[in-house]
C-alpha cells in the first residue's frame, strides 16, 4: 500500500501519530514471525524493537513494489537470522546445511492438501519442531513473499540449495502437522 509508505515517510519526519499507527499495524505479524523463528518471547520483542529502529532509519532506494509490511518483515527476518547465528542455532556453514538437507526424509508421496482447518497453535507447534533454517525459509516464503532466489540471497546459498531447503521445509512441516493432534 502506498498509503503505508506515505505514513512511514511522515513518521520518519517526526509525525508521532503516523509512527504510533504504523507500530500498531506492523507489530502483531512481526511478533508472530519473530516468535516462530526465535522460539522465545523476550528475543522476539527485542528483535521487533531493533527492526523498528532499522525501519525508521532506513532509506530504501528500491522497494520493488513491496508493501511496507513485506519490507518490514524482511527486516525482522534478517534480525532473527542474526540472533540465530549469534545463538549458534543457524549455521552459515554450507556443509552443515547439506547435512540437514540429507538428514531430512524425502516427501512420502501422499497427498498433503489442506483438507482440515489449520489453527494457529497447531501451526506454531509444528513450526517449532523444525530446524532453524527450515523455519527461516518458510517464514521468508510465507511472510516476506520471498521466492527461492530471495531466500538464497538472505541465507547465502545458491538458488538450487534454497529450492531444496524450502521443499524440505514444506515437507517437514506437512509431516509435523500430520503428527500434531488437531
Amino acid at each position: 500500500m502506498s498509503s503505508d509508505w506515505a505514513m512511514w515517510r511522515a513518521a520518519c519526519q517526526g509525525h508521532e501519530a503516523s509512527a504510533v499507527q504504523l507500530v500498531r499495524r506492523l507489530t502483531p505479524q512481526a511478533m508472530g514471525l519473530a516468535r516462530q523463528l526465535l522460539r522465545r518471547q523476550e528475543d522476539a520483542e527485542d528483535v521487533v524493537q531493533e527492526s523498528f529502529l532499522r525501519l525508521w532509519g532506513a532509506q530504501p532506494s528500491d522497494t520493488r513494489g513491496a508493501a511496507l509490511a513485506t519490507y518490514f518483515n524482511t527486516i525482522v527476518i534478517n534480525r532473527c537470522k542474526t540472533w540465530l547465528v549469534q545463538r549458534r542455532e543457524l549455521s552459515t556453514d554450507p556443509e552443515q546445511l547439506a547435512e540437514w538437507i540429507d538428514a531430512a526424509p524425502p516427501g512420502d508421496g501422499t497427498d498433503h492438501r489442506a483438507g482440515d482447518a489449520l489453527d494457529a497453535p497447531r501451526l506454531q507447534a509444528a513450526m517449532l519442531r523444525l530446524p532453524a533454517r527450515q523455519r527461516m525459509a518458510l517464514a521468508m516464503w510465507a511472510y516476506a513473499d520471498a521466492d527461492a532466489a530471495g531466500i538464497a540471497r538472505s541465507l547465502e546459498l545458491d538458488t538450487n540449495a534454497a529450492h531444496q531447503l524450502l521443499h524440505r521445509a514444506k515437507t517437514a512441516l506437512r509431516r509435523c502437522l500430520q503428527e500434531t493432534p488437531s
